[in-house]
């Protein structure tokens, strides 16, 4: 009895986690901002904050209702009516929801901080999928393999310590496994399923002007190889944003550099390094044109201390930057790797087995709120001055990542250098994770636990 009044406790204090957060956060004002409402039969916020509260359980939102639907005062097609409805805006309302959270964390840091925009993708597989609608064959570059599943691409926005979801596309591929019938390109649905089937680099821009049309502000943007190139780099400053990213070092992309185009292999080569064991081996600025417009960009060349040969380039836009500022910049783009552990480990991302599109994005949408809810407990459980004037008055704010933490992470890329997908190793990425999970509350903490 004593397990089941525990795991009943468990349950009331997530429960009522979620209502605080709700309440505190206006989820329903949000809510018909982006017509995500019911003009009759179960409200809309009981359906979600359920959809919710089942993802820090061990078992599916219908294996749930199965063993509670006595209680509930609802049917299991109820629910799933919601995850499936295609008029709902649903990455509007995840926008409004993190611009709400950022306008609390804002206030706790200070003016002079480096606010980042951070992007990435993941795979998010459907391995035993035949009639999911829009999936694909994706390659994934960690395995090596071909995967059914989406392309998982991400936005987030970071002040160093805090990493919230902004918005988001489940990225189709050439190949499907199902194809999608006629769009209709004037619903919210039929322009899901429109963005998922255009380039992911074309899909990221979209992102970025959606959560700035919202106000969502911040100066830089983070991202790895895979999406530099000098386009994406003239698309940002169009918007008036500053890239810092990683650059392939390949023999492809050229940029002028004392008025001969070279790629970035051919700089190295010609250019003296720095002696000894200083933080980096090479700083350079050069120039990317496209369309006959010329942007100034500056290449930092970081350097393997354990093997010679060996190093990585950074690029950025902003040439105000100085070299550890770069670095230290790049560094804050890991919290998004973590992310995507948290969410596929232990807030059952590729768990649900719907076949429609847009279920499949409501159920990542309730992950990304659920992470929200952690990002908030998270802050204010490390976070003195959360707790009042008196402790904002009083107590520092919490520190941004330190140069130290950037050149330690990113020199674990040399583990893997060029061979696999630019990512921290399995056992960083956990310590990471679990020094996020420590500072929740207890009973977050244990559900987590029983998910994993």
């Amino acid at each position: 009895m004593s397990i089941i009044t525990s795991n009943n406790q468990n349950k009331n204090e997530i429960s009522s986690s979620i209502d605080t957060f709700f309440q505190r956060f206006n989820v329903s004002t949000i809510a018909k901002k982006s017509n995500a409402q019911k003009e009759k039969g179960v409200n809309f916020l009981v359906l979600f904050r359920y959809l919710v509260t089942t993802l820090f359980s061990n078992r599916s939102a219908f294996r749930d209702f199965q063993l509670h639907q006595e209680e509930l005062g609802f049917s299991d097609k109820t629910f799933r009516n919601l995850l499936n409805n295609g008029k709902i805006n649903w990455q509007r309302f995840l926008i409004l929801l993190s611009k709400q959270v950022i306008a609390f964390i804002r206030p706790l840091t200070e003016k002079d901080r480096k606010e980042v925009f951070i992007v990435d993708d993941s795979m998010y597989e459907r391995l035993n999928a035949k009639n999911v609608e829009l999936c694909g064959w994706q390659y994934d570059h960690t395995d090596h393999k071909n995967k059914k599943g989406f392309r998982f691409l991400q936005l987030g926005w970071s002040d160093g310590n805090t990493f919230l979801p902004v918005a988001f596309s489940l990225l189709s591929a050439s190949k499907k496994v199902r194809e999608v019938e006629k769009i209709d390109h004037r619903t919210h649905a039929g322009r899901r399923k429109a963005q998922a089937q255009r380039k992911g680099t074309d899909v990221l821009i979209e992102l970025l002007q959606a959560a700035l049309k919202e106000g969502i502000q911040a100066k830089y943007v983070l991202f790895d190889s895979w999406f530099s190139s000098p386009k994406m780099f003239h698309a940002l400053r169009g918007l008036n944003l500053h890239a810092v990213c990683m650059v392939k070092r390949s023999k492809k992309v050229y940029y002028r550099y004392h008025g001969e185009w070279v790629d970035v292999k051919t700089i190295f080569q010609i250019e003296k390094k720095r002696r000894g064991r200083s933080r980096y081996l090479l700083s350079v600025c050069v120039e990317s044109e496209l369309e006959g417009k010329i942007l100034p960009i500056k290449l930092v060349y970081v350097r393997n201390r354990n093997k010679r040969n060996d190093y990585l380039v950074l690029a950025t836009t902003d040439l105000s930057l100085n070299e550890d500022e770069i670095i230290q910049l790049y560094g804050k783009r890991w919290s998004i790797e973590v992310y995507f552990k948290i969410c596929k480990q232990h807030l059952r991302l590729a768990k649900y087995q719907g076949l429609s599109y847009d279920g499949i994005f409501a159920h990542t949408i309730t992950v990304a709120v659920s992470y929200l809810i952690l990002a908030v407990q998270h802050r204010e459980q490390a976070d003195e001055r959360t707790m009042g004037e008196l402790f904002y008055l009083m107590i520092e704010e919490l520190s941004d990542i330190s140069f130290s933490e950037a050149i330690v992470q990113l020199l674990e890329l040399f583990k893997e250098v060029f061979a696999n997908e630019m990512i921290l190793s399995e056992e960083t990425l956990n310590n990471i994770m679990s020094q996020f999970i420590q500072k929740l509350p207890q009973s977050t903490q244990r559900q987590l636990k029983k998910v994993a």
